[in-house]
């Protein structure tokens, strides 16, 4: 099957980025196939940052764990 499609072409610092869609595709919808994909990239900046404070976080305790003036 044979279909024609649009694809946008972004260059950033050297990098091509690419949107690809259907080349009768409503521009309403491309705005929410945007926003979607803002959308996903925004989950995942949060969720790499919940992990970075986790990991922190943990380093501090061993860090307050192997401080600890033992008792005996």
């Amino acid at each position: 099957m044979l279909k024609n499609i649009i694809r946008l072409e972004f260059m950033i610092m050297d990098k091509a980025y690419h949107f690809v869609c259907d080349n009768d595709s409503p521009i309403t919808h491309i705005k929410e196939a945007l926003f979607q994909c803002q959308k996903y990239i925004g989950a995942l900046e949060d969720s790499i940052k919940a992990q970075q404070e986790a990991q922190k976080k943990a380093e501090e305790e061993k860090n307050l764990e192997e401080n600890k003036p033992s008792e005996g």
